[in-house]
């Protein structure tokens, strides 16, 4: 299973909705997190930044997979209004892919 990190910000004043909004994350999405081979995922806040974890064999198809999922789909359109979006409308992310060390 490979680890993976990715960086993304909530907009300035959003920072506690989007704790709130986390707090009851739709089923359906945790469900297709699942179902394309998501686990052990975390986010981490610092003010408007946010450090996401997690493990997956494959990230890339993964996202691929999510990209078409009705309930990523519906959960990304109620996250855009205070997640900083990029020019498609997506979520600004910035993957890290490099692992350097790992305790188990």
């Amino acid at each position: 299973m490979a680890r993976y990190m990715f960086i993304m910000e909530c907009k300035e004043g959003s920072e506690e909705e989007y704790k709130r909004r986390h707090q009851a994350v739709h089923p359906e999405l945790l469900k297709a997190l699942k179902e394309v081979g998501i686990s052990n995922y975390s986010i981490f806040m610092d003010g408007t930044k946010l450090y996401a974890y997690m493990e997956v064999d494959d990230y890339h198809r993964a996202m691929k997979e999510l990209e078409t999922n009705p309930a990523n789909r519906k959960w990304q359109e109620y996250m855009s209004d205070i997640l900083a979006m990029d020019e498609k409308g997506d979520p600004k992310m910035y993957l890290i892919d490099q692992e350097v060390f790992h305790l188990d």
